[in-house]
């Protein structure tokens, strides 16, 4: 009986919770200057289920990992992160292309890419998915020139940076 009290909890306690309860809420996203690609390359890292919740709010039957409709989510992704990042070089917004994407165990990772001549500046990264979702919702981010490396944490009170590139 003493070991059937605490099963128990755990069977309530679970069955109760909310698929989406993570510890922390955080994504991870690395923008790479490639100089012989003449390119930015970014890579964002997303808990699916995060994901799947924030796409779900337009698209209540979208499924991912297996995908429900790989095309549609495709399409869904590149327009959300037109949405919620975005680059600036010197003082202009540059668009960046949706390349792909691939499931790695419980992360979903997104591929975008901007071409550019040469490296500015002054650059200004802002990043805001998931801050309409979790009041928690932290987003790393970090930046390589070579062997340069500068990271920086966004959250709902500070979307955007703006450092010197070298």
């Amino acid at each position: 009986m003493r070991y059937f009290l605490p099963i128990l909890f755990l069977f309530f306690s679970s069955s109760f919770s909310n698929e989406n309860d993570h510890e922390f809420y955080v994504t991870t996203t690395n923008v790479v200057f490639k100089e012989e690609k003449k390119t930015l390359q970014i890579t964002c890292q997303l808990f699916i289920d995060d994901i799947e919740l924030l796409l779900k709010q337009n698209n209540p039957e979208l499924r991912l990992y297996p995908d429900s409709d790989a095309k549609k989510i495709d399409l869904l992704l590149e327009e959300t992160f037109k949405k919620v990042f975005r680059i600036k070089l010197n003082q202009d917004w540059i668009k960046h292309k949706f390349i792909g994407r691939e499931y790695k165990s419980d992360i979903l990772q997104c591929y975008m890419e901007i071409e550019i001549l040469e490296l500015p500046k002054i650059m200004s990264i802002q990043n805001t998915i998931f801050f309409n979702l979790f009041e928690d919702q932290q987003n790393i981010l970090h930046f390589k020139n070579g062997t340069k490396r500068k990271s920086f944490l966004l959250h709902s009170s500070k979307n955007m940076v703006s450092f010197k590139v070298d």
